[in-house]
């Protein structure tokens, strides 16, 4: 396994945006291509087998699952820092700062900051995929002369091939480096797909009972003039430039040379150890809270035993997250003191996160608590500068960092 930092150009300029016009251009062929394929056999079979609406709308729902899964997919290595933020709560989202990715053999790294936009994503599309399959399941009950098993299974093959190939020409043609993960998940394309395609479909069909080939013609039409313009199948090529591509200097750049003139570390066993101290807080407020309510409903009509299960399964799998969450947010954390300046190092993702120029520190203090008395660890450092506080959690050696900072300073 190894790291990946993460450098952006420190100012805009037209070659940058110049060379986004080129990769479009130049994968232009195979973006039609699968396009093509992914709608061909949907348009045959309306034309010419004369598909009903239940056979077109088994298409656009299977469709949507695959972009939602090659989005998060892609969602995950994409380079371009995400422009906001995604639904709270949701685990990953204390990562959203982290900077830098990890590698995993011969794949590009992997962004912590994009796993909270990835995971709203698939959250979403768990709340409203079932919904539209149930829908399906109405329109296909309703439709005449039953569905074709044959051909509408060679139509959902197309689909998946071409957004496999989709995925592949991601990697192969390093869109990665040019996409931030807002570009990779593509929600409009999905929610045009529930919205339009089978939202629209369905209510057609049931005020008309029987939809058209003409009007179906129509939608497929317009579903591959759709493909054809978004780029490959839905996906933004070339995203825009990140707040943070305008940046005129990037953390990188702030660290001096020179090694630093001492170093301290996170103790990482103590941190994770406290992780999961928060889960009952966390497991009684939403979205977690419908968790224990759901573990209540099956201890209600199944079993007593079941809810208690469920609950204890729960419970398990939020402290698991806790712990996970807390160790790449902080557990990899060690603070380097420079003559100058204090970097944090991220040493999994290495990547420094953040610096402070020590002529700008106002106070340094280790902020004591009641809960210090029972957790394990040491208490918090807090690091204040002007309008912006810095805090370091569980450190090794607090009274450490506090004193030789406070020696330097004299």
């Amino acid at each position: 396994m190894s790291s990946h930092e993460n450098h952006f150009p420190a100012k805009f300029n037209l070659e940058t945006e110049w060379r986004y016009v080129r990769v479009i251009q130049s994968d232009a062929p195979t973006r039609v291509a699968k396009a093509i394929l992914a709608n061909f056999v949907v348009f045959v079979g309306v034309v010419v087998l004369e598909w009903s609406v239940g056979a077109l709308l088994v298409i656009y729902w299977v469709e949507a699952a695959v972009v939602t899964v090659r989005g998060a997919v892609q969602g995950l290595f994409a380079q371009r820092q995400p422009e906001d933020t995604a639904i709270t709560s949701l685990p990953g989202q204390s990562w959203d700062e982290k900077r830098g990715g990890v590698s995993f053999g011969p794949f590009p790294p992997v962004y912590p900051r994009n796993i909270h936009v990835v995971l709203s994503g698939l959250f979403a599309m768990l709340i409203f995929w079932p919904i539209a399959g149930s829908i399906v399941v109405v329109a296909v009950e309703s439709s005449s002369g039953g569905i074709p098993a044959g051909s509408l299974a060679l139509a959902v093959f197309g689909v998946i091939a071409s957004h496999v190939i989709g995925i592949g020409e991601y990697f192969w043609t390093t869109q990665y480096a040019d996409w931030s993960v807002r570009s990779a998940m593509s929600g409009s394309y999905v929610l045009g797909v529930f919205v339009l395609g089978i939202g629209g479909l369905y209510a057609l069909d049931a005020i008309g009972q029987t939809a058209p080939v003409g009007i179906l013609i129509v939608a497929t039409t317009v579903k591959l003039l759709v493909d054809l313009s978004r780029g490959a199948l839905g996906f933004g090529l070339g995203s825009s430039l990140s707040p943070a591509d305008w940046a005129d200097e990037s953390v990188e750049r702030q660290v001096p040379d020179g090694d630093p003139i001492a170093v301290f570390e996170t103790d990482r066993r103590s941190l994770l150890i406290r992780a999961p101290g928060l889960t009952p807080l966390i497991l009684i407020a939403p979205p977690y809270a419908i968790l224990p309510l759901f573990a209540g409903v099956i201890g209600l009509f199944v079993s007593t035993q079941a809810g208690v299960v469920t609950l204890s399964a729960a419970t398990a799998l939020v402290a698991g997250g806790r712990v996970i969450g807390v160790d790449v947010e902080r557990g990899h954390l060690e603070y380097q003191v420079y003559p100058h300046q204090i970097v944090a190092y991220d040493t999994l993702l290495e990547t420094p996160q953040w610096t402070v120029q020590r002529k700008t520190i106002e106070k340094i203090a280790i902020n004591s608590s009641i809960c210090d008395l029972i957790r394990p660890g040491a208490p918090t450092v807090i690091i204040s500068t002007y309008g912006d506080d810095r805090r370091l959690y569980a450190l090794a050696c607090p009274r450490g960092l506090v004193n030789i900072m406070r020696d330097e300073d004299r």
